[in-house]
């Protein structure tokens, strides 16, 4: 009897260390800039400056895919910042006449092959902040093959240096401070007809 424990543990393990796991590709592709500061009404009394942050999610497979994305900004001072949505900045950073979408007009579904590019304009970050972390949330269920009780939020982090920002790191994390203010930062439900 003891024998045959031994024989299916030792098949159990085998089974486990040499059966590949398949896990298919990414199924989106999720591209970003560096945050970049904008000055409106530019040496004005009412002079207003903005960080802005471009992001594009594409779709790369053969199917309709479902994305639920929210954004967030904290710095290291510890202040959270919702992604704004400024039409006069997004038609002056958009590029070749390509209209940049809103966070919440990110979330929808994406057909096969389509992209959508975002412009995040987060209002009066701390100018005392010397690095930064992004946090999207929603998208870790399109990376991971295996099931989990908890959300992971891709985190994106920059450092100052003087007036620009650097790119430190980025991955999935599993820091969740920031969870608090997903439901405070959502924004009203999407247009569907604005999406392409």
């Amino acid at each position: 009897m003891k024998k045959l424990k031994y024989l299916c543990l030792f098949l159990f393990i085998y089974l486990i260390a040499f059966v590949p796991v398949v896990s298919e590709g990414s199924e989106i592709d999720l591209g970003w800039s560096v945050p970049e500061y904008f000055a409106d009404n530019k040496g004005a009394e009412n002079e207003k400056k903005f960080l802005i942050w471009v992001f594009s999610i594409g779709n790369t497979i053969d199917k309709a895919i479902s994305v639920s994305v929210a954004t967030i900004l904290l710095t290291d001072t510890n202040k959270y910042y919702e992604a704004k949505y400024i039409p006069e900045i997004a038609e002056k950073v958009s590029e070749d006449g390509e209209k940049y979408l809103s966070s919440d007009k990110m979330k929808g579904e994406y057909g096969p092959g389509v992209t959508r590019k975002c412009v995040a304009v987060f209002e009066d970050i701390d100018p005392n902040a010397k690095k930064i972390n992004i946090f999207m949330t929603g998208l870790s269920h399109f990376f991971f093959w295996r099931s989990r009780t908890s959300e992971y939020s891709y985190k994106i982090t920059y450092k100052r240096s003087g007036s620009k920002w650097r790119l430190v790191d980025h991955g999935f994390s599993k820091d969740r401070s920031h969870i608090n203010y997903v439901d405070k930062f959502k924004g009203t439900p999407p247009d569907t007809s604005y999406w392409p």
